[in-house]
C-alpha cells in the first residue's frame, strides 16, 4: 500500500478493540469513546457501535512516550 491508497475502516466491536491492543477488557475503549479521544460508529438506532481499529491504532501511537534516561 502506497501513502496515496485510501486506508479502508476495519470495523470492531469494543470487545475486539480491546483485544486487538491486548487488553482483557474492554472498559478502556469504552473510556476513550465516551471521553471523545476514540471516534465510534453507531449500528442501526441501538446502543451498539465498532470502531475503526486503524483509529485504534493511530491514537495509541500518538499516546507512545519514551522512558527517560536516569
Amino acid at each position: 500500500m502506497t501513502a496515496d491508497e485510501p486506508v479502508h475502516p476495519r470495523w470492531a466491536t469494543p470487545r475486539r478493540a480491546a483485544e486487538h491492543i491486548e487488553l482483557k477488557s474492554d472498559a478502556l475503549i469504552k473510556q476513550l469513546v465516551k471521553d471523545g479521544e476514540l471516534p465510534a460508529y453507531p449500528i442501526g438506532k441501538g446502543r451498539e457501535y465498532r470502531i475503526d481499529l486503524n483509529e485504534l491504532d493511530a491514537l495509541m501511537k500518538s499516546k507512545s512516550y519514551e522512558p527517560k534516561s536516569a
